[in-house]
């Protein structure tokens, strides 16, 4: 099991995340070296210099890692080495930041009292709005010495047009105030102060307005080059080894190849290290592990490694902070077009004034979100939080990776159109131009109103006629709801004047009898035409519906086409990461190799200059010896695999294909490399797969055929019988099928045959303990809202099943009690658990969410459910059913599973994860799949176990080799619904998924339902040889498959050579 930090030394984490790096962690940049020297000679000559680049393209970084470091070394031969820098961010008051800036480098001013320091930011504020010469005279006054040299940092210089008002005149001037403080210090003769900006390069079109800003920018710019792949190595590999740890090659190629070529993911790459370097720092295996790709896919990897974050942060909060949280963020982003969301950087009392709360309140949602870690929202941790401090997003990339967040974006659009729509019927309905709302448009007006309570604050962010848009909508609404009023007193008297015409009439009743018989004949006539429309209607009605079918099923077909061109890539791209892991390994074998010739060299040499270290040299040739061997058996091991991987691509030709998957399994077995290894195993069972027979037809081998048995192949349980080594499956076409193995092939028989049956379908099934009943459930419906499960003899399959009642909707999880007695089933959607005896079920669990897996113990005494909000609840059987929870488990919980013997459950999330709880804590964390779990099963002697997924994929692993990767078994075109293990525990049978419909009922469809597998490896190897293979390679194909430098051999010894 993994260990803790608190049980090893903890190790100082050497990314920042989401931030830039201080210059105090200047030993911690890399990428960048020799571009500081070019900024320099710039900022020498002109006394200024513009670094300019893309959103996350590391400028400020550069500034402080590379450019100051090298400025406080002296590197301005010209000037005085000594430096004060003065560091500021214009935010939405430039002037007042910069007054702080240059009062913080003074000590005098650190040490006064609050009030003290209030004046004199006053005093400064007010003498650099004095003249454009302000920052000169600033200088000069708090000057402490005559050689020092002042450099004026203004990172982030782009706010200073983000955070402008041009409709506020002070906005603007103070905007322009401080450009001409920065030209004139810089412009001022004999002057000693520098100026540096770094700036984002799309906001360079805004400096135009300012003339010498602009010509300075021309003289002496630097634009921030994008860095090469060696230099992004470099950034990844670098921080590591400062740390004192590793990092393995293929996570850096794997973190090279997220990043692509795109600048504005930088931070998000610095973000994914160390969310990394904290989940290895906490979980590693042993102290010298490296970082590998099993802890950066645990995070996340770079597409999730931020959203999750974010997540874990929102999960932190109260429901009322909750509330808060998402007003926030609705207020300090912006969707502008389509899909293009932009930061709208807001004051916190805005913020607290649009969520209608006190700005204490708003001030502790923000620092869940900076704190010391995290990073996600400015001001960065450590800065205090005012009324006006400016609210913003860390990075643009926290709207496109975050799922919650770009969903409230698209929200927050949409009650905005909502709100513009309505204010520019006010403002047409005020001059006349446009007449009230009525509906559908008033309805969506007022679900608008009622879903997003609009306060004046808000609705002034985006039009400033709030008070009159919402009497518009009031005013409207009144006027519809009086125009009703108005109809329901005229249908009244409409109503009264039929009565009183009915009482003068009445007097004519008599001679209206005469009529009536007729009217009766005539009213016949009408039922029967009207009757004959209805048909008509019913027919048009079922043709509509055959058409949509028709629509779903040709949908249908495009995905399935979609996703096998998806497969087909990965297949691709899987290939060349082996190839590429190939040649590494092969580097490295050379590389040992070499080590071995030298040492023994060197144990030549000292034989000869001394006898007496004849007995040392021996050793030492002993050791390069073993170095030789080991590293000659990496070397096979890893073209083995790359070999198993070849032979997948060679469908052409199945007898090669077969070769070269049996000489990988040699190459494996013989060198000692992983027998459970996925690559060995996929090379293996394709090669069985794509066997022809005499005929040159295709012919699986038995042991990898499919069973079919199932329409639309939809098989949703899976259970087997261990005594009468019998495997029973149930599926959405309300078959149950027992399948028994007959000379190696498992044949199918009907036991229950309900396609006749409207909603009838099977989505679990359990055996009981001593192996005599069987329990089906699923979509057995009695009525509207009642529902039942059948309980079956196994001994009399054919005869009527019991019906245990008492349930509502769907039933999709049964599970026998240890005594066989009693029946756990999930109902009501998982909202309810129930009890059930042979004849009806009682409620014994209202879990408080809802629960989408249930698991009993093999004792019987706890029960486990797997909670909707990320809990796992285990209840106590023995003891009113008492609760534990395990919490942050991930999202959505789908699935688990009881250890048989260990008190032990391995927990599936909706993302793909797999999470192991040992007696209530949380020990272990597995990367899993990529899409929800949908079950999780161990062997009969649980030596191992397996997952099935949505991503369509069943995953084997090792018990007992938790550390080493599972065997993938992917060849499946849709989910996989369930798993179950033969008897021998010698296949897994896999249960799919298919939208293809049946054409009749009781009948064997040729359509897959069911895939085997086998478990075990060796079992493969000896089929390929004894049965399929009929000659050995030869020599050229040894040369181009296994290389020249390995000797070739038989891989079938029993075979004859193959002649060239």
């Amino acid at each position: 099991m993994p260990q803790h930090v608190d049980e090893k030394v903890s190790v100082l984490n050497p990314f920042p995340g989401l931030r830039p790096f201080k210059i105090e962690e200047s030993h911690l940049f890399f990428g960048r070296e020799g571009q500081s020297d070019e900024v320099l000679l710039k900022l020498s000559k002109n006394r200024f210099v513009g670094v300019i680049g893309p959103s996350g393209s590391g400028k400020s970084s550069f500034i402080y890692c590379g450019v100051l470091p090298i400025l406080y070394g002296g590197f301005l031969t010209d000037a005085s080495p000594n430096w004060e820098v003065v560091v500021t961010r214009p935010g939405a008051g430039p002037i007042d930041n910069l007054a702080e800036s240059l009062l913080k480098s003074n000590p005098e001013y650190q040490d006064a009292e609050v009030e003290e320091q209030k004046i004199k930011r006053t005093i400064f504020s007010t003498l650099l709005r004095s003249s454009s010469l302000g920052l000169v005279e600033a200088i000069e006054q708090s000057r402490r010495s005559a050689d020092v040299n002042y450099l004026i940092l203004v990172d982030q210089f782009e706010e200073l047009f983000r955070f402008k008002d041009s409709t506020d005149p002070n906005s603007v001037n103070e905007t322009l105030a401080f450009v001409n403080l920065l030209m004139e210090a810089v412009n001022y003769p004999d002057a000693p102060i520098y100026v540096a900006i770094t700036m984002r390069s799309d906001f360079i079109g805004d400096c135009a307005q300012f003339p010498e800003l602009t010509r300075k920018i021309n003289d002496s710019h630097y634009l921030i080059p994008q860095l090469t792949r060696d230099q992004k190595r470099r950034a990844i590999e670098g921080p590591v080894a400062v740390g004192g740890a590793t990092i393995t090659p293929r996570l850096v190629q794997q973190l090279l190849n997220d990043l692509g070529d795109n600048p504005d993911q930088l931070p998000i790459l610095q973000h994914a290290l160390m969310r990394t370097w904290s989940y290895w720092s906490s979980y590693r295996d042993y102290e010298e592990e490296p970082l590998d790709l099993k802890h950066y896919e645990a995070i996340g990897t770079m597409s999730e490694a931020l959203s999750m974050h974010a997540n874990e942060a929102y999960d932190e909060l109260t429901e009322s902070q909750k509330h808060i949280c998402e007003v926030l963020f609705k207020a300090i982003t912006e969707k502008r077009g389509e899909n293009f969301g932009i930061r709208r950087p807001t004051r916190l009392n805005e913020i607290a004034a649009i969520a209608g709360c006190p700005e204490e309140e708003v001030a502790e949602v923000i620092e869940k979100f900076r704190e010391q870690g995290r990073s996600l929202l400015t001001p960065a941790h450590g800065t205090p939080v005012t009324s006006k401090s400016m609210v913003d997003i860390s990075h643009e990339s926290l709207m496109r990776i975050w799922v919650r967040l770009k969903n409230w974006v698209d929200d927050e659009a949409d009650a905005v159109q909502m709100y513009l729509r309505l204010a520019e019927a006010a403002s047409m309905y005020q001059v006349g131009k446009a007449g009230l709302w009525r509906p559908p448009d008033l309805q969506l007006a007022l679900n608008w109103l009622a879903k997003h309570k609009p306060t004046l604050v808000w609705g002034q962010r985006y039009n400033p006629a709030f008070e009159r848009t919402m009497i518009f909508l009031e005013y409207s609404r009144k006027e519809f709801e009086m125009e009703q009023r108005i109809r329901e007193i005229q249908q009244k008297r409409k109503l009264q004047r039929a009565r009183i015409t009915a009482l003068v009439f009445g007097a004519l009743t008599v001679v209206a009898l005469v009529f009536l018989v007729f009217a009766f004949i005539q009213k016949g006539i009408a039922d029967d035409k009207k009757l004959e429309a209805l048909k008509e209607k019913e027919r048009a009605e079922k043709n509509e519906k055959d058409a949509i079918a028709a629509r779903i099923e040709a949908d249908a077909e495009r995905d399935k086409a979609v996703a096998a061109q998806k497969l087909a890539e990965e297949a691709k791209l899987a290939e060349e990461q082996q190839r590429l892991k190939a040649e590494e390994n092969e580097r490295i074998a050379r590389e040992q190799e070499e080590e071995a010739q030298r040492q023994k060299l060197r144990a030549q040499e000292n034989e000869k200059t001394a006898k007496d270290n004849e007995k040392l040299a021996k050793e030492n040739e002993e050791k390069a010896n073993i170095a030789r061997a080991d590293a000659t058996s990496k070397r096979y091991v890893a073209q083995g695999k790359a070999m198993a991987l070849q032979s997948i691509t060679l469908t052409s030709d199945p007898q090669l294909e077969a070769l070269l998957a049996q000489q990988a399994y040699n190459f494996n077995t013989t060198h000692d490399g992983y027998p459970f290894d996925t690559d060995i195993y996929n090379g293996l069972y394709f090669a069985l797969k794509n066997k022809l027979d005499a005929n040159g037809k295709p012919d699986p081998h038995p042991l990898i055929k499919s069973l079919k048995g199932h329409d639309a192949g939809n098989a949703r349980a899976l259970v087997t019988h261990g005594k009468d080594e019998h495997i029973y499956s149930g599926g959405s076409d309300g078959r149950i099928i027992r399948w028994t193995h007959v000379r190696g092939v498992w044949q199918p028989e009907i036991l229950v045959d309900k396609t006749k049956r409207a909603n009838y379908q099977v989505y679990s099934m359990d055996i009981s303990p001593d192996e005599t009943k069987l329990v089906a459930a699923g979509l057995y419906t009695l009525n509207e809202q009642n529902n039942y499960v059948e309980l079956y003899d196994l001994s009399n399959m054919k005869a009527e099943p019991k019906k245990i009642t008492g349930f509502r909707y769907s039933v999709e999880d049964v599970h026998f009690t240890p005594d066989g007695n009693g029946i756990y089933a999930r109902d009501n959607g998982g909202m309810s658990i129930k009890l059930a005896d042979f004849n009806t079920a009682k409620e014994v669990i209202k879990p408080p969410v809802k629960i989408n897996a249930i698991s009993l113990s093999d004792d019987g005494k706890k029960l486990a459910g797997a909670g909707d909000n990320g809990t796992l609840y285990i209840w106590d059987v023995t003891n009113n059913y008492a609760v534990t929870e395990v919490r942050n488990l991930g999202r959505h919980l789908t699935a688990l599973t009881w250890h048989p013997k260990d008190n032990l459950i391995i927990v599936g999330n909706e993302a793909g994860l797999l999470r192991i709880v040992q007696n209530g804590i949380l020990v272990r964390n597995l990367p899993g799949h990529d899409e929800p779990i949908e079950e999780i099963k161990y062997n009969h002697g649980a030596t191992f176990f397996a997952s099935a997924s949505k991503d369509r994929s069943v995953r084997i692993w090792k018990t007992n080799e938790l550390n080493q990767p599972p065997i993938r078994l992917l060849d499946h075109s849709d989910w996989v619904w369930s798993l179950t293990f033969s008897p021998d525990d010698e296949q897994i049978m896999v249960g799919l998924q298919s939208s293809r419909q049946s054409v009749r009922a009781g009948t064997i469809l040729d359509e897959e339902s069911i895939r085997a597998y086998p478990t075990k490896i060796s079992s493969m190897a000896n089929i390929l040889c004894s049965e399929f293979i009929k000659r050995n390679m030869s020599e050229d194909e040894w040369v181009i498959y296994a290389g020249d430098d390995l000797t070739l051999e038989k891989t079938c010894p029993n075979i004859p050579d193959s002649k060239n």
